[in-house]
């Protein structure tokens, strides 16, 4: 029997090692069998002056035995879609200033990884990671990917102060935090993650992009300090209503496909809007749209598919939203004529 573990009132399987790579996708006995023997051989072709290695489905299961440390000025390090563990190995070269680990099977971020300190990119995305750790030496990193692991929590992170793009979607955390010090971030992604509250942003007066899709939004609020936002993804949560967005007005994206929303409001100060996205809501007012959209000049795109307002009128509705907004240039996935 797998044992068990409560996570915050959720009761959680864990498996034994040997199940859980038996999730993952493990490979049959036949393919284990393939997988190369001497690693070495893989690196014998490039020469010690190399800079850049992509080991992209190699089928390695270890960095041991590659031979790393002789790669004395070697900056990119790409090893996509293999079966590594361990990064430990790493640790000698320390002239990478790009490492993509994309689709292992990591389960935490080793201690030699933070001899890297000349990193300025890591991605340690589709992994097995739990913890966001061993990385505060990381101080020279622009982009940081841990995209679909099994991170709890965002944390160790403030010393990362010139991160500018970070990448969370697809984890379980439940709260926006541990992000004060990352005063030079341009891009958040926290898309499927548990968050039910938009909170500690006010920092992240440089962010341009927010993504926060499929989470457990209901209430936009929080995002007065962000006066540099252009592009902001909200769609796949409960929203309700349209407000709290009286500060970002550099807007040019909002996304708010598939909410709650019954009507549009609290955009009409948004002047440098161009593409508004509100399928799959409750819209059910061409005079609404009309009413709120109509004085946005800069408005060229919009979604308003699978809104009761298409539903009920599918032959008169892109027709009837033309008029309404004659500054369109593409209505749903159609271009205007």
């Amino acid at each position: 029997m797998p044992e068990q573990t409560i996570v915050e009132g959720e009761t959680l399987c864990r498996p034994k090692e040997n199940e859980e790579e038996d999730a993952s996708g493990s490979e049959s006995e036949t393919e284990v069998n393939e997988i190369v023997d001497d690693q070495q051989d893989v690196l014998s072709e490039y020469p010690d002056t190399e800079t850049r290695i992509e080991l992209m489905h190699s089928r390695l299961d270890s960095l041991a035995g590659l031979g790393l440390e002789r790669f004395r000025a070697l900056e990119y390090f790409g090893c996509r879609q293999n079966l590594i563990k361990d990064l430990r190995p790493l640790s000698s070269l320390t002239t990478l200033l790009e490492v993509d680990f994309y689709d292992n099977r990591l389960k935490r971020v080793d201690e030699g990884l933070e001899q890297l300190t000349q990193l300025t990119s890591l991605d340690l995305s589709f992994n097995k990671i739990r913890r966001i750790e061993n990385v505060g030496m990381l101080t020279q990193l622009s982009e940081l990917f841990f995209v679909s692991n099994k991170i709890q929590r965002i944390e160790n992170l403030s010393t990362l102060r010139m991160l500018t793009n970070l990448e969370l979607g697809a984890n379980r955390i439940r709260r926006i935090e541990g992000l004060d010090e990352l005063v030079a971030l341009e891009q958040l992604y926290l898309g499927k993650n548990k968050i039910t509250k938009l909170e500690g942003l006010g920092k992240l007066t440089r962010l341009r992009v927010l993504s926060i899709q499929s989470n457990r939004i209901v209430t936009l609020e929080g995002l007065e300090d962000l006066v540099a936002l252009e592009e902001l993804y909200l769609s796949h949560n409960g929203i309700e209503v349209i407000q709290g967005l009286d500060s970002n007005t550099r807007l040019t994206i909002l996304d708010v496909t598939s909410n709650r929303l019954t009507a549009l409001s609290g955009i009409g100060h948004l002047e440098q809007l161009e593409d508004l996205w509100a399928s799959g809501n409750q819209l059910d007012s061409f005079e609404n749209i009309e009413r709120t959209c109509a004085p946005l000049q800069a408005l060229r795109t919009v979604y308003f598919e699978f809104n009761p307002l298409q539903r009920a009128q599918p032959a008169n509705y892109r027709r009837k939203v033309m008029l309404a907004l004659p500054q369109l240039t593409q209505i749903d996935a159609t271009l205007c004529r």
